[in-house]
């Protein structure tokens, strides 16, 4: 009989563990969507002054918690396409950005990279005056569109023993079929990569996301992400979870 008993507690309990679980990562996925929202005219961080960009709308997401926002960024006209993520730490508190991607593990995050056989180029690096670029360009063999994933990290909170940065923008860019993709252009375009601080002007036009208009269509989270499994477009991976707590005395590990 005890036997019985013991079998049967042990279900219980772990029927009882497995709602748990679910109930948390119900609530954790309910409020990380709920923070993802479109981002409104005139509050747009990513820019992209690429002369073939020039005349489009870009599709622009963020998401908000009180450690870190971030922004999605989408940018299509005549077959080439861009989409990059910005993450910012919260300065009101001891946070970093613990990004750890190296540019091949990035760029597969991306719907139109993930299910794609990619030819990879040599790494290369930009220093400017905020950070140092390093990228490296890729064929999409199976569309032959020449590619290129880049990555800049800055704002090193040197109070973080481990000295990660507080800002970080990622991303890709993959120009039309017909397409080549020289070294000196590549270091144009990323050249043409900035953020902006809000309230600051910018050369692009006023960032007014393409589905505001339908928004009861498509939620925001689902433009950021790809609304399908076959999307050529988003990241399943938005928000990014990068934002870490630190103290000199734990060495930036959570407690």
């Amino acid at each position: 009989m005890s036997g019985k008993i013991d079998r049967r507690n042990r279900r219980l309990i772990a029927a009882m563990a497995m709602l748990v679980i679910t109930l948390a990562g119900c609530t954790a996925s309910t409020r990380i969507e709920s923070g993802v929202t479109w981002v409104n005219p005139g509050e747009q961080r990513i820019v992209l002054t690429a002369a073939g960009f020039k005349a489009t709308r870009p599709i622009r997401v963020k998401y908000t918690d009180v450690w870190q926002t971030q922004e999605y960024a989408l940018f299509r006209a005549e077959g080439r396409q861009c989409e990059m993520v910005y993450a910012e730490a919260s300065k009101a508190f001891t946070v970093a950005l613990d990004y750890q991607m190296p540019i091949e593990e990035m760029v597969v995050t991306w719907n139109l990279n993930s299910r794609q056989n990619l030819i990879w180029g040599p790494l290369g690096r930009i220093d400017r005056r905020f950070g140092t670029w390093f990228y490296r360009p890729y064929k999409i063999s199976d569309l032959q569109r020449p590619c290129v994933g880049f990555m800049v990290e800055w704002d090193q909170i040197y109070e973080d023993p481990q000295g990660r940065p507080g800002k970080v923008l990622f991303g890709y860019f993959c120009g039309s079929g017909a397409e080549t993709l020289e070294d000196q252009e590549i270091r144009v375009l990323i050249g043409g990569f900035s953020v902006r601080m809000l309230g600051e002007s910018t050369g692009e036009q006023q960032a007014d996301p393409l589905p505001n208009a339908g928004s009861e269509k498509t939620p925001a989270i689902a433009a950021a992400r790809g609304d399908n499994p076959s999307a050529e477009s988003g990241n399943p991976d938005f928000p990014f979870m990068f934002a870490r707590y630190y103290s000199m005395k734990n060495g930036g590990k959570f407690k």
